[in-house]
C-alpha cells in the first residue's frame, strides 16, 4: 500500500515537472507581429540593444511595417549634426549625429541622455549644415548665400545617406539659395526643392527638383520669371507643400505643392504689421512670429490649413530669458500639461559660439522658464522631427 502511494506521488511529480517545462515560452517563441509592437514601444537606445541580441529581432527592427509602427509612438526629438568635429583613435575626422529625445513628462534617467550615431558623411574643408528633414530622414549641405555644392539625404538611424548629383547654378553673384525637403503620400516620393533668387533688375527665381529613386539629376523647372515676392525665409513642409514667406509692400506666404509642383501664394493679414517676420511649423501648424528684438514676442498661428480667417495671435511671450537668448524663439510641441515646449538660442559676437536651452511657456500664467532634460543639449544647428528607422536606400528600390 505505502509502495504504491510513493509510486504514485513520483509519477504525479513527473507529470507536474513535464507539465511545467512545456508551459515555459521563451520570448522568442512568440508570433513575430507580437515581438514587433513590443519592441516599437521601446525607446531608441533600447532598439539599438536589442538591434544585436538576435537575427530575428535585427529582421524585424529593420523591416518598413516596423519603421512606421515605431515612429507612430516615438516622441519628438532634436536632431544634430557634428561635420568632424572630434577625431577617433586614429585622428581621423569622425562626423556623428546627436539625437535627443523630447519625452512628455521629461525622462530623467541618464540611459535617454543624447544619444551619439556616427557616420560616413565628411567632406574636407566643406561646412556641411543640417538644413531640413522629412518623416526622420535629413538633409544636409553646405548651403550658404550662393553655395550648395553637397546636398545630402541620409538617415542617421541606419547610417546611411544618399550624395545627390551637384545642382545647377544659375548665378554666382547677387543671389540667395534655399532648399527643402519634402514629401507626396500620393506618390511616396520624396523631394529635394532648390530655389535660386538672384537679385538682378528685374529680380529672377529658379527651381530646381531632385526625386529620390527617380531623378538620375536635378529637374529644373526653369526661370520662373519675376518672382512677386521675395524669398526672405527658409522653407518649411507641411501639408504636402514647401512654404516660406515672401514680402513685396505687404507680407505673404508662398507655397510649392511637392506633388503637383506648382506654386502659390496668400496673403497674412494686415494686422500682423511691417515688423521683420518669422515663418515656422508647430504641431502641423503654420505660425508667424514678430521681431522680438524690441517688445514681446508674438505669435500667430493658423488653427485651420487654408482658412485665412483662422489666424489667432496664440502666444505673447516676455521676460528676461527672451532677452538673455536673443537668437531664434522656435516652439517645439505642446506639451500635455498644455504648455509649449520652445529652444531659445543666442550668438555670443567675441566667440560667434551659440548657446541654446529648452524652456517651456505656459499660456495661463505667462510664465516662461527653462526646462531640464535629461543629457547635456548640445549646439549648433538642429532639426525637430520624429527620427525613423526607414531608410533612404528603400526609396531606390
Amino acid at each position: 500500500m505505502g509502495r504504491s502511494k510513493r509510486k504514485a506521488s513520483r509519477n504525479t511529480s513527473t507529470a507536474t515537472a513535464t507539465a511545467t517545462a512545456a508551459a515555459v515560452v521563451s520570448i522568442s517563441d512568440l508570433p513575430n507581429h507580437i515581438t514587433c509592437d513590443i519592441l516599437s514601444r521601446l525607446p531608441l537606445n533600447s532598439i539599438f540593444i536589442c538591434k544585436r541580441v538576435c537575427k530575428i529581432w535585427r529582421t524585424i527592427i529593420l523591416e518598413p511595417y516596423f519603421a512606421k509602427l515605431h515612429r507612430s509612438r516615438s516622441p519628438l526629438s532634436l536632431i544634430f549634426y557634428r561635420n568632424g568635429t572630434e577625431r577617433n583613435n586614429d585622428n581621423s575626422p569622425s562626423s556623428h549625429f546627436e539625437i535627443l529625445q523630447l519625452y512628455d513628462p521629461p525622462v530623467k534617467s541618464r540611459r535617454n541622455a543624447t544619444m551619439k550615431f556616427t557616420t560616413e558623411i565628411y567632406f574636407p574643408h566643406v561646412n556641411i549644415q543640417i538644413v531640413d528633414s522629412c518623416n526622420g530622414l535629413v538633409l544636409l549641405s553646405n548651403y550658404s548665400s550662393y553655395i550648395d555644392d553637397h546636398v545630402i539625404v541620409c538617415n542617421p538611424l541606419r547610417a546611411q545617406h544618399l550624395v545627390l548629383p551637384k545642382p545647377p547654378k544659375h548665378a554666382l553673384r547677387d543671389s540667395y539659395i534655399e532648399l527643402g525637403f519634402g514629401h507626396s503620400p500620393v506618390t511616396d516620393q520624396y523631394k529635394v526643392v532648390r530655389l535660386t533668387h538672384v537679385y538682378s533688375i528685374p529680380a529672377r527665381l529658379y527651381c530646381d527638383i531632385y526625386t529620390i529613386g527617380i531623378d538620375d539629376e536635378w529637374r529644373s523647372i526653369g526661370d520662373i520669371g519675376q518672382p512677386p515676392f521675395y524669398l526672405v525665409s527658409r522653407l518649411f513642409f507641411l501639408n504636402g507643400a514647401l512654404h516660406w514667406l515672401g514680402h513685396e509692400d505687404s507680407w505673404f506666404i508662398c507655397y510649392f505643392d511637392i506633388e503637383k509642383e506648382q506654386f502659390g501664394s496668400f496673403p497674412l493679414p494686415s494686422e500682423f504689421g511691417e515688423t521683420f517676420l518669422h515663418l515656422g511649423v508647430v504641431d502641423n501648424w503654420l505660425y508667424v512670429r514678430n521681431d522680438h528684438s524690441v517688445g514681446p514676442c508674438k505669435f500667430w498661428v493658423m488653427k485651420d490649413y487654408g482658412d485665412f480667417g483662422s489666424w489667432t495671435l496664440e502666444w505673447v511671450i516676455e521676460g528676461p530669458l527672451t532677452h538673455r537668448f536673443n537668437g531664434p524663439v522656435k516652439p517645439l510641441k505642446m506639451l500635455k500639461d498644455g504648455t509649449l515646449l520652445m529652444m531659445l538660442t543666442s550668438c555670443n559676437p567675441p566667440t560667434n559660439l551659440s548657446e541654446a536651452t529648452l524652456a517651456s511657456y505656459n499660456p495661463q500664467t505667462r510664465v516662461l522658464k527653462e526646462k531640464k532634460y535629461c543629457g547635456i543639449l548640445p549646439q549648433g544647428d538642429s532639426v525637430a522631427d520624429v527620427p525613423c528607422f526607414f531608410s533612404p536606400m528603400d526609396a531606390l528600390k
